[in-house]
């Protein structure tokens, strides 16, 4: 046994009570900060059940896919909605944003300021699952909590073709892919049923997506469509007045925000030369805005129904005057309207028609009242430039002046009208009626009808 002396057993002793003292207190400093850390959470946690307890006023979705030739405005766009939104207590405002070169993003605009909250590589801003995830995000990120929900798409558009151009999709050869209308419908619908939340306002900024086929595919994702019949100036909608109004009115209805942005839109595209601080300088150009109520669709589809019955099979003595009709309404055939698509106002279209074959064909005249009641009913406001002479009255529909195209190629993808999974062409059979009338390279020879009603 080792001796030890008393003053080597006290210095001993002594270490042995400052270790023991170094472990409680170690202890007690990782209790305290295991208290203070669980605090944070505490307190995080009721920030987010606070902020869903007492939720906004308004969120705004965007979706602002611009990796295409549009990326060269995002950082303009992104500054003004900085600028603008000054009432951020009341609303917020979540963005996707998927650039050409940089990385695609989530980011918010809160009373935090601008925050980026998720970075990803290049993705596929064309693809539903990118817009159903964004969605579920917007829908569930309790900072984002509102009592009205507003979805922006903006990038472009070609009717039923499709929208969101990607010129970056990763692990591939495609140069460009574009989102078809079967799968905006599919991607809003994901992020409804994963997030389980609900969208008031749906407004597309993209050229020619005001139609009844897009419509008709939105129907029971919102309330209301926000859209054109016609090209959108590269202004896009007036996000100006949009923020400015939001913030200084937050408690504004959804039909009233609907209709507010059209009438906003009127405002911009009307104003006189070098008045506005437009990214062009717009004479009054050709434009229009109009809001759709997406629950009075039913109608409207059924209406068609009855045409369809009424002018099939077909009747070579209707040839002409449907294919003088859907010209003289289709104003993008006959004016400078940035481009030329064959989407036909339908209620000029079917007014026209209908007073043609009034005398000659009256049940097909009442057909053609019928759709034009029900376009009426379902169009709850619109503005369109007075360079359209009241030709633009809401909503457009495909009518092709030729086989070519009923049978799209678009980007080297097909696209033929019946095959692209339109629920507009499925329930009301209208492709039956274009075959028939307007598929044939002459012009009223008999077709064969390949699919039944």
């Amino acid at each position: 046994m080792v001796e030890q002396s008393e003053s080597g057993f006290s210095i001993i002793r002594a270490l042995g009570v400052i270790a023991v003292c170094a472990l409680l207190g170690a202890t007690a400093f990782v209790a305290v900060a295991t208290a203070g850390a669980y605090d944070d959470d505490l307190q995080s946690d009721a920030e987010d059940y606070e902020q869903s307890d007492n939720p906004r006023k308004w969120t705004i979705a965007m979706y602002w896919a611009s990796d295409n030739n549009l990326d060269e405005y995002t950082e303009y766009f992104v500054d003004l909605w900085i600028d603008q939104l000054t009432n951020r207590d009341d609303i917020a405002l979540c963005v996707f944003i998927d650039r050409l070169e940089l990385p695609a993003n989530i980011s918010t605009l809160t009373e935090d300021g601008w925050v980026e909250r998720e970075s990803f590589d290049e993705i596929d801003s064309a693809s539903p699952d990118t817009l159903a995830s964004f969605l579920d995000y917007a829908l569930t990120e309790p900072i984002l909590a509102a009592d009205n929900f507003m979805l922006m798409v903006q990038n472009h558009g070609n009717g039923y073709l499709g929208l969101c151009s990607d010129e970056g999709i990763p692990d591939s050869d495609v140069l460009k892919k574009w989102m078809s209308i079967d799968d905006l419908g599919n991607g809003i619908r994901t992020g409804l049923t994963t997030s389980g939340g609900s969208i008031d306002i749906i407004s597309l900024d993209a050229c020619t997506l005001g139609t009844v086929e897009i419509a008709y595919e939105l129907r029971g994702l919102a309330s209301y469509l926000v859209a054109s019949q016609m090209g959108v100036p590269f202004d896009g909608q007036n996000y100006i007045e949009l923020m400015t109004g939001l913030s200084t009115n937050p408690d504004i209805s959804p039909r009233d925000l609907a209709c507010k942005l059209v009438d906003d839109y009127g405002a911009w595209y009307s104003a006189p030369l070098h008045t506005l601080p437009t990214l062009y300088p717009y004479m009054q150009d050709f434009a229009a805005l109009s809001v759709v109520d997406l629950n009075a669709l039913d109608p409207l589809i059924a209406a068609f129904c009855d045409f369809r019955d009424a002018v099939l099979p077909k009747d070579n003595a209707i040839g002409m005057p449907f294919k003088t009709a859907s010209m003289y309404a289709d104003v993008s055939l006959w004016m400078n309207t940035m481009g030329t698509w064959y989407y036909p106002d339908v209620i000029v279209m079917f007014t026209t028609l209908g007073d043609s074959l009034r005398e000659s064909h009256p049940e097909v005249a009442e057909a053609c009242d019928g759709i034009v009641a029900a376009a009426d009913d379902a169009i709850i406001h619109n503005w369109a430039s007075w360079r359209f002479r009241g030709l633009a009255t809401g909503l457009g529909v495909f009518v092709c002046p030729s086989i070519g195209v009923f049978q799209a190629y678009w980007d080297a993808d097909e696209r033929v009208y019946n095959e692209v999974g339109l629920d507009f062409v499925t329930d009301s059979g209208w492709d039956l009626v274009l075959m028939a009338y307007a598929y044939t390279v002459k012009m009223y020879g008999c077709v064969p009808i390949t699919r039944s009603k």
